[in-house]
């Protein structure tokens, strides 16, 4: 009974994660109302920014830009390594999803999970930070270009068209800088507004109180991504509900397998690149494996509808890596903890 007691508190937050997401797909119907408000979303991943940017001290930052190499190593990795892997991975498997996994590999690291998987591992979190920028802002640029590689200008041409809708919906009249300014505010007020926040408030005179509360911090912001998980199981409970029924178990198996080896695969290449080739110690290589392999569901699931290919691999990459990332920083987590008892 105490070694299953032992295993329930080192992966507390996985079994969390598992059940939650089991309520949000089952409850999907009742839930909708809530899930779907997107001021809301928007409003936690705010204050998960907010609550890791508190404990975040103005140095961590500095150091990243003065030294940008493990920041450019884990965006240049998000944006090639990744499309890499998944388009020769996916090909392993049945030819219709090859083409689906490679868009999903295209779209930007995630806003939040990274960061706050980095700093529960014990990583630098403010590599993750500003590869979530520099990603996002790049993928009006990346997910194109990326997608001309292996198909056509008339497709890219459609996907362009709907990049610019995307854009028109949100305020702008559907140009290509409007899209692009639309993205940067949205990133502006959910991302960088609250860590600027933040680091105002700790330069106010709250950096004692919030290195005091830094478990307490870091708990929050990992409750504000279990409550994203939730809101991700009823948003695409009906796609996954829809898919089971036409093409069956079997076919998640295959692509629960490729997302695992593209997902661990580019993370094992991020760590090990930062630590043979950079040289940088344990705390860097955990933000660059992390950065570099995370993919944000929201912008795959828009490219996925808008290039005409299944959303499948998109939702089955992003709930493999909230997993795997999960049991990968609790073991960094022991590893770390076992160094500092010896």
């Amino acid at each position: 009974m105490k070694p299953l007691l032992a295993w329930g508190r080192r992966h507390g937050f996985l079994l969390t994660l598992a059940v939650l997401f089991a309520i949000g797909f089952t409850a999907a119907d009742y839930l909708r109302p809530v899930a779907e408000q997107d001021w809301l979303r928007s409003a936690v991943v705010f204050a998960v920014m907010w609550a890791s940017g508190m404990t975040l001290p103005l140095r961590s930052v500095t150091d990243a830009v003065r030294r940008p190499t493990a920041v450019l190593a884990a965006v240049s990795l998000n944006t090639v390594a990744v499309p890499l892997a998944a388009w020769w991975i996916a090909g392993w498997i049945a030819p219709e999803w090859k083409l689906s996994f490679y868009v999903a590999s295209l779209v930007p690291c995630t806003l939040a999970s990274a960061m706050v998987w980095t700093r529960r591992a014990g990583g630098d979190d403010s590599i993750p930070m500003l590869t979530t920028v520099v990603t996002n802002l790049a993928c009006v640029g990346v997910i194109p270009l990326g997608w001309w590689l292996v198909s056509d200008t008339e497709a890219v041409a459609e996907l362009t068209r709907g990049l610019q809708e995307i854009g028109a919906a949100v305020g702008g009249d559907g140009s290509g800088g409007q899209t692009l300014a639309s993205q940067a505010i949205k990133l502006g007020l959910v991302v960088v507004a609250p860590l600027t926040l933040a680091q105002c408030m700790r330069h106010w005179g709250w950096a004692e109180w919030a290195d005091r509360a830094k478990p307490t911090l870091s708990w929050a912001a990992q409750g504000g991504i279990l409550v994203m998980v939730l809101f991700g199981a009823v948003t695409t409970a009906d796609k996954l509900v829809s898919i089971t029924e036409e093409d069956g178990v079997a076919v998640f198996a295959q692509l629960i397998a490729a997302a695992s080896v593209i997902h661990l695969v580019c993370l094992l290449i991020g760590i090990l690149f930062t630590r043979w080739i950079l040289g940088r110690g344990r705390e860097t290589q955990i933000a660059v494996g992390f950065s570099a392999s995370q993919k944000t569901l929201a912008i795959g699931l828009q490219a996925s509808m808008d290039l005409g290919v299944s959303v499948l691999p998109m939702i089955v990459y992003h709930i493999t890596q909230l997993v795997w990332d999960t049991v990968v920083a609790d073991a960094w987590l022991a590893k770390g903890n076992e160094d500092t008892a010896e």
